[in-house]
């Protein structure tokens, strides 16, 4: 098993592994149905946004193998206030060149979420979600841009809801430093395996030349 199979087992799936990011635009229209939807981008491809000590984008196919069967609308990630849900049918989520999108059929009983969005106190949605790592696939990549850590999302393993917010937070960065640390360490461990590798050659040279040079003096 190479160094970065290992970074990769050692990435736990568990729930407070979830991730959450923050876009921006939305809109409110009505529905053919004479209903009102709601629909906005969770997620935009190839758009760098600070995450304070690092910059992230999120890659135009993070999300070909995601989970998106069961995503929820929520207002504020409050599950007491869901807005539709995929599974349900009363929401959708799909993937178009722009990036991740969600629409949803928004219930007589979110008037004030409605109105809130048509007058622009609200313009912001978050989206939870989880990224994959295998031993054959690695759920982000890290780099140096402009001197900086910068972190692409590679594949997104799945996404758990979509939300309009009224406050977006600042999000963890937890999981992503532990993400870099493993990465950083796993580049560590390949350098010092090459340095050895390098070193057992240049040994059996040295050996060798040692060898023809003892044979020429004897003869």
């Amino acid at each position: 098993m190479t160094q970065e199979q290992e970074h990769r087992k050692q990435a736990p799936q568990q729930t407070n592994d979830i991730e959450r990011r923050f876009s921006e635009g939305m809109e409110v229209r009505a529905s053919d149905t004479g209903g009102t939807q709601l629909r906005g981008y969770a997620a935009r491809f190839n758009s760098v946004y600070s995450m304070g000590w690092f910059t992230e984008e999120v890659h135009p196919d993070a999300f070909l193998n995601a989970n998106l069967s069961d995503v929820r609308v929520l207002f504020n990630h409050d599950p007491n206030n869901i807005l539709g849900r995929t599974k349900a049918g009363t929401a959708r989520v799909g993937v178009d060149n722009q990036g991740l999108w969600y629409e949803v059929d928004l219930p007589q009983s979110a008037a004030t979420v409605k109105e809130a969005i048509q007058r622009g106190d609200i313009t912001q949605s978050s989206w939870g979600f989880m990224l994959r790592y295998t031993d054959q696939t690695n759920g982000d990549k890290w780099e140096k841009r402009n001197g900086r850590d910068h972190r692409t999302l590679m594949d997104v393993a799945e996404v758990f809801d979509a939300s309009p917010v009224t406050f977006p937070a600042n999000p963890d960065t937890t999981v992503a430093k532990r993400s870099l640390d493993m990465t950083q360490q796993a580049d560590r461990s390949e350098i010092e395996a090459r340095q050895r590798e390098q070193e057992d050659i240049q040994t059996q040279i040295d050996l060798q030349i040692a060898l023809q040079e003892r044979e020429a003096f004897s003869i």
